[in-house]
């Protein structure tokens, strides 16, 4: 319940062995692929939107610390990415590319699109790097004009090369992505309405679309119009992560908009997840149910879907003041700190069983990266301190260049009423003249520290 135990958990049980064990020696990037102790398998490969998983976490660290080799790791990260993965005759990001950068599967993926966005978003969200803001406003606008269907709503899953529609199926994982990865930390940075709005294009679509109407869940896989697409009706049917984030995404866009309606569809959508998909005694989430018989469930649970459970929880209770939530919180930390985390090998298991077992203890493959565990090192530091304990936080910022009286709102969460108490530029005081703002007025820097 101590928000040093989470910043602690990003700085020295997850990065460090990234640093250390993860980098491929040949690019100076990471591997694709390693298992539980740090060993290289498959392909060499290397997956654009896995390097920009990094990108987030190394920027989360140095955000959390103000370790100045955290934030050359991340520019490194970022050059690496821009040089190597970016179609410069068609624009947007590359599926997959060689160990020496060259690419190896040109299709456009947008799953794959979406989370080189967020890594870059969080850079900029640091840096307020001018360069990476063009490529992500660029990188957004394509997935605007070329991935989402005008006819019925909802983004494409997979376009080639040239943006011509690859895949014309819909799912979860290309919907709700853009909402969870890149858009609120963009909105929250820039101050732009427009993010705003195609948050909420989105999460309508989710609402109206890919809800069950008998059961409530989230589902995942459609057609082009929409119809629900299952292979077989089993207990992998239902993803709980993905329920718990659709209801997490729609609590934070009420935070920012004041939006009822999204208020009470989390609502409704929480009971659901807390009721099916989480064991109350032991505070592990389960990884799917199954949809018209949601009493059956997986004996698996993923990394992911416990940080999101627990991140969640916090979010709730911040609109909810009700002690349950916090409660669920302790369990399901309880749980990650004593079978997630690998305390022996560093950074945390992929899956364990529903008693703890690892049983998918990979540490890196194209979806596995130090993304999600530093999110849930930074968002629940914030929380607790913010949202639980009243308690001030600091961050750190890297402001290459600034123009006088730029602005730089510093609250990565979803949090509107706080207060900006001092403000460090390279160590020394920085007069904020009683201002009650949001935001600093930057003074003109050049390659500056920004303590806030």
């Amino acid at each position: 319940m101590q928000m040093e135990y989470w910043t602690n958990q990003g700085l020295k049980d997850v990065l460090p062995f990234w640093s250390t064990r993860g980098l491929d020696t040949l690019n100076g990037m990471f591997y694709t692929n390693l298992d539980r102790n740090w060993k290289t398998f498959g392909s060499f490969d290397q997956s654009p939107a896995m390097i920009a998983r990094h990108l987030f976490g190394y920027t989360a660290g140095y955000m959390l610390s103000g370790d100045e080799q955290l934030m050359q790791r991340a520019k490194e990260i970022k050059n690496y990415l821009i040089s190597t993965s970016w179609d410069q005759e068609f624009g947007g990001w590359y599926d997959m590319i060689s160990r020496g950068g060259q690419p190896t599967v040109d299709t456009k993926t947008t799953f794959g699109q979406v989370y080189i966005i967020t890594g870059l978003t969080l850079y900029y969200f640091a840096t307020q790097d001018p360069e990476v803001l063009r490529y992500i406003i660029e990188s957004n606008k394509l997935l605007e004009e070329k991935v989402w269907d005008p006819v019925s709503g909802g983004y494409f899953d997979s376009m080639s090369r040239d943006w011509s529609v690859r895949q014309d199926t819909k799912s979860f994982s290309s919907e709700i992505t853009p909402v969870s990865g890149y858009l609120y930390y963009l909105y929250l940075a820039t101050r732009d309405e427009q993010y705003l709005k195609q948050t909420e294009k989105i999460l309508d679509i989710v609402l109206m679309k890919m809800s069950d109407p008998k059961s409530g869940w989230i589902l995942e896989n459609f057609d082009r119009n929409w119809n629900y697409t299952v292979k077989d009706r089993t207990v992998n049917e239902v993803n709980i992560g993905h329920n718990i984030e659709t209801a997490w995404m729609l609590l934070r866009a009420n935070l920012l908009n004041e939006r009822t309606d999204y208020l009470n569809a989390a609502k409704k959508l929480s009971e659901s997840v807390h009721q099916y998909g989480l064991n109350k005694e032991t505070g592990v989430w389960y990884a799917n149910v199954a949809k018209d018989h949601a009493e059956n469930h997986r004996e698996l649970a993923y990394w992911w879907t416990q940080a999101y459970g627990g991140m969640f929880n916090l979010t709730q209770y911040h609109i909810d003041k009700k002690d349950t939530y916090l409660e669920n919180f302790r369990k399901g930390s309880d749980f990650w700190d004593k079978y997630f985390l690998d305390k022996q090998h560093g950074d945390t298991f992929q899956g364990v069983s529903l008693t703890g077992d690892p049983v998918d203890p990979v540490k890196a493959n194209p979806y596995k990266a130090s993304y999600h565990n530093m999110e849930n090192s930074l968002l629940t530091a914030l929380y607790l301190a913010l949202w639980v304990k009243n308690e001030a936080f600091s961050l750190h910022f890297k402001i290459g260049t600034a123009q006088n009286g730029a602005k730089l709102y510093p609250l990565p969460i979803e949090e509107l009423n706080y207060r900006i108490e001092k403000v460090l530029i390279n160590d020394q005081p920085y007069d904020l003249n009683g201002s009650n703002e949001l935001f600093v007025n930057l003074p003109e820097l050049n390659d500056a520290n920004v303590e806030v």
